[in-house]
């Protein structure tokens, strides 16, 4: 296959995804009102595949779906939250209303006073820095003083007196109301904070503790013993003796992303220390079909920390990809709600794909999840890397829009739209959609919580006749190539993030222009 027709047919692949996105879009408002928690919860997180469809499209039909799980959102916060937040809650459920979503939604709309009075009602609980409410934070050992958690209730039953993947959550939420509020206190106390749980990360030796107790002694998977534990250490979504469980905690609380945010904002090395330590056994995962979070942990590593030190690595392990798909897709539900596999990616009722071959006899995919075909084209610059993530990408959102029910009521299940676009409950939002279409298209990365493009294009939005594929910058150069795939020439304007002066270039159709970039970390 030529160049031309390569980039021919990855533009074909991409319209039909953005496509896709609007017509879920479009059904999604028809049917998906406010559930069984009212707006609360997870609900909102169902929509995450929208914010990079909004920052390419800029259609005011997502700005109006966003607001209107926003106003659901603070109505479930009026009305069952105590001081801006559940009067009795844990770590995992308490802190869910307040991540992805709502960060988001500030990072698109930072001057929506009503986004920014609920996340700074619940943040300013973190350090105790609410009157009305008990204290949340052990300032003398610089721990949380349980996984039980509320407005009302800390604590008390020492069952669940334990530190885990879920109090990075906290993390998160802080940095968010830091960068909406400008009141550093927020992230002071996350980097205080985050220095001694990322220093626990390296001093671990072997597999990564699934549990922490309150003096800083790690639990493995096999020192599980109690139902509380079990909870705690989501043991439902491993497979006993995974080496892996601990780090896939992590990654299901999105710990690479605020040891990033941690590492921008002080300059510390011990966040390159232990993000290193969280991706380096991710390496061989990348093939794995359903590893979605350890490609894209892997690219923001590699673009965060400026580390490329793993790539001699990656591209070895890449190089053993198979060709591709050959049938049709395929979804398949098994019977059981169960977790069959080691790794990460993985939950207890996930969907699994295959395709239906010449014999019409149905196998199990061994097609890359779409982050990982992400990080390929990064590495490599090879378009078909892009082409197939593309493909993959709008098959599998066209079979879930069809077949599933959307998953507000409950966005982390494994086995809805939102779970095929932005991934599961495991997964901190990267799907078969979200691994590919922004960090492709626009060069996004999630930044204290918010969706932030590389590439900006002058109009707002990227015409639907325009192709852009983006390389981030990463040991020297980047690049972004775009490509005409209208019938008319096409006058552009664009600009890397951070820069004053905006690009302009005439594309003739069916034309692709390349263009060298650089840029920060930042």
């Amino acid at each position: 296959m030529n160049m031309d027709n390569k980039l021919s047919q990855t533009f074909q692949h991409y319209s039909t995804l953005r496509r896709e996105l609007t017509l879920w879009l479009e059904q999604s408002a028809q049917r998906d009102g406010p559930d069984r928690h009212q707006g609360g919860e997870d609900e909102a997180n169902y929509a995450l595949s929208w914010f990079p469809h909004y920052l390419v499209t800029r259609e005011p039909a997502i700005a109006e779906r966003f607001g209107a799980l926003l106003a659901d959102l603070k109505s479930w916060v009026d009305s069952q939250c105590l001081h801006g937040y559940e009067a009795e809650a844990e770590a995992h459920h308490g802190t869910e209303p307040f991540l992805l979503f709502l960060p988001r939604y500030l990072g698109l709309f930072p001057e929506d006073e009503t986004a920014r009075a609920i996340l700074q009602d619940a943040a300013h609980h973190i350090g105790n820095w609410a009157d009305g409410a008990p204290d949340w934070y052990d300032t003398a050992r610089d721990v949380f003083y349980s996984y039980q958690i509320g407005t009302r209730t800390v604590g008390g039953d020492a069952r669940f007196d334990y530190e885990l993947a879920e109090h990075w959550r906290f993390v998160h939420i802080a940095l968010a109301a830091q960068r909406t509020t400008g009141d550093t206190h927020y992230g002071e106390w996350a980097v205080r904070y985050g220095r001694r749980r990322a220093e626990q990360i390296i001093a671990c030796e072997g597999p990564l503790p699934v549990l922490w107790d309150l003096e800083g002694r790690g639990l493995d998977i096999e020192d599980i013993e109690t139902k509380e534990q079990r909870r705690m250490s989501a043991a439902e979504h491993h497979v006993a003796g995974d080496a892996l469980a601990g780090v896939e905690n992590m990654l299901a609380s999105g710990v690479i992303y605020a040891l990033g945010d941690l590492f921008l904002l002080s300059g510390e090395a011990v966040f390159t220390e232990a993000a290193r330590r969280l991706v380096e056994p991710l390496v061989g995962e990348l093939l794995d079909p359903y590893a979605d979070p350890a490609a894209a942990a892997i690219s923001y590593y590699r673009w965060t920390f400026a580390d490329t030190s793993l790539d001699e690595a990656l591209v070895e392990v890449l190089a053993e990809m198979p060709m591709g798909p050959t049938g049709e897709w395929v979804m398949l539900a098994p019977e059981r709600r169960v977790r069959r596999e080691a790794g990460v990616g993985k939950r207890r009722d996930m969907l699994y794909w295959g395709q239906w071959n010449a014999r019409t006899r149905v196998e199990l995919s061994k097609e890359p999840s779409t982050a990982a075909l992400t990080l390929a084209y990064q590495l490599s610059g090879e378009i078909d890397y892009a082409r197939r993530a593309f493909a993959q990408a709008a098959s599998k959102l066209a079979l879930a829009r069809r077949i599933l029910r959307g998953g507000r009521e409950h966005a982390d299940m494994g086995g809805a739209i939102c779970s095929v676009a932005a991934g599961h409950g495991r997964n901190w939002g990267c799907g078969a959609v979200t691994g590919c279409y922004g960090p492709l298209l626009l060069g996004t990365r999630e930044l204290a919580g918010a969706v932030v493009p590389l590439i900006e294009m002058g109009d707002g939005f990227l015409p639907a006749e325009v192709l852009v594929v983006v390389r981030p910058p990463v040991g020297g150069r980047g690049e972004v190539r775009f490509f005409n795939g209208g019938q008319e020439d096409i006058d552009l304007q664009w600009r890397v993030r951070g820069q004053v002066e905006w690009q302009r270039q005439t594309l003739a159709a069916a034309k692709e222009y390349k263009c060298s970039i650089t840029g920060e970390n930042t």
